[in-house]
């Protein structure tokens, strides 16, 4: 029975456990008939006889300690797979959650620490336009170290193992690491054994991953294809945060002016409104149209005219505060709310930069023009309690100074 059902086990193991796993059966066969023959035969009690039986018990005990070496081994790296399914299911919610990126690279970290149990230091480095590398996680280190520390991209232990040709994960032995050149003083310590990872993003070298020990021969060629395989899958998830954070920037933010786009803004005051509602508040609505930007456009060229467009939606924006929102309503349209602000004092205010606005010719060319806009107001709730509502008391305005500038133009 238990040779039967340690057969069953063995053949579920891969090599070299089967062999092993043979081992003790032949061995522990062998002896449990021995020892039935020695008991009724008198040469079973000779000392070759006995010599012979303690030696297939031997052999069945290193195939039975090789069968538990091989379990444990397989059990170490269940954990390890287990926890870096962990880790990406943990960081992929991060991302869409869109978390802060420290806070990712952290839980990088924290779980890589938990996976190779003898690291002593890790970090997550961020390539800068300067070509620097700087700490963005770390684990191990001081804060006066990460503060201070600051790598050439040519000095670092991957650039150096790699000749700059970096496109995978490196295991950093230390014989290796006595042929590289140090730039950093790493403390009361040194490197003995490292994996280096690059991360990209699409094509760009975006940063590097380094786990560090001690002690050599600390990592294995197995270990640095883990990290080889997570850094493939972070990779995926990092440019899918920044397409992610791009579709957002373009959902939010008029590319040209900076200001919030009509779509974001009505989002933003739908929030307004409620809160307005609920707590009695009143807020004015302000909409500006810029003035002669056909014209600016026909004669100057459309470049001309997005500079003219700039301009007027950064004066604009002088007039709101902090808690205020701007956004770009259409074309040559730009739309405000004003929070708990009283009318005639923001109709002053606004009044104020269209002269200061208007005293300034700039240069198109070689001509000079003199920019303005138009624009009216409506107060929550007394003209209006819609969007739709507010914006057509405030346009009635805004036409009435804009056929008054049209007279002077």
């Amino acid at each position: 029975m238990r040779l039967s059902l340690l057969k069953d086990l063995t053949q579920k193991l891969p090599e070299p456990a089967l062999v092993f796993a043979a081992i003790a059966q032949a061995g522990i066969a062998v002896a449990v008939l021995l020892s039935l023959a020695l008991v009724s035969a008198e040469a079973a009690r000779t000392v070759t006889g006995t010599a012979f039986v303690v030696a297939c018990l031997l052999l069945a005990n290193a195939g039975l300690i090789g069968l538990y070496l091989r379990f444990r081994s397989i059990r170490e790296s269940s954990r390890r797979m287990r926890l870096l399914a962990d880790m990406n299911v943990q960081v992929n919610r991060d991302i869409l959650l869109n978390e802060n990126i420290e806070h990712i690279y952290r839980t990088i970290l924290d779980y890589l620490f938990r996976i190779f149990n003898t690291v002593n230091t890790g970090s997550v480095l961020i390539l800068g336009d300067d070509g620097y590398l700087t700490f963005a996680a770390s684990r191990g280190f001081t804060e006066d170290y990460e503060r201070h520390f600051r790598l050439k991209l040519e000095d670092s232990f991957l650039y150096q193992e790699t000749g700059g040709q970096i496109t995978e994960t490196r295991l950093i032995t230390k014989e290796t690491l006595a042929h590289l050149v140090t730039k950093f003083d790493p403390g009361d310590w040194e490197y003995n054994s490292v994996i280096s990872a690059p991360i990209f993003v699409g094509n760009r070298l975006f940063g590097v991953l380094n786990l560090d020990s001690d002690q050599p021969d600390t990592f294995s060629e197995n270990d640095t294809s883990i990290v080889e395989r997570f850094r493939a899958q972070i990779e995926v998830c990092l440019l899918a945060r920044e397409q992610y954070q791009s579709n957002i920037e373009r959902y939010h933010i008029d590319s040209l002016t900076g200001l919030f786009t009509r779509r974001y803004f009505e989002d933003l005051f739908s929030v307004s409104l409620d809160r307005a509602t609920r707590h009695k508040e009143t807020f004015v609505i302000a909409l500006f149209d810029v003035d002669r930007l056909k014209y600016v456009n026909d004669t100057f060229g459309h470049l001309a005219g997005d500079q003219m467009l700039l301009m007027i939606a950064s004066a604009i924006r002088t007039s709101c505060r902090k808690s205020d929102i701007i956004g770009r309503f259409g074309g040559d349209e730009f739309i405000a709310i004003y929070h708990a602000s009283d009318k005639q004092k923001i109709e002053k205010n606004i009044a104020g930069i269209l002269t200061s606005l208007r005293s300034k010719p700039v240069n198109f060319g070689d001509k000079e023009h003199r920019l303005s806009f138009s624009y009216g107001l409506a107060r929550f709730p007394d003209e209006g309690t819609t969007l739709q509502s507010l914006t057509k008391s405030a346009d009635k305005q805004l036409y009435t100074m804009k056929a008054e500038h049209k007279k002077t133009y």
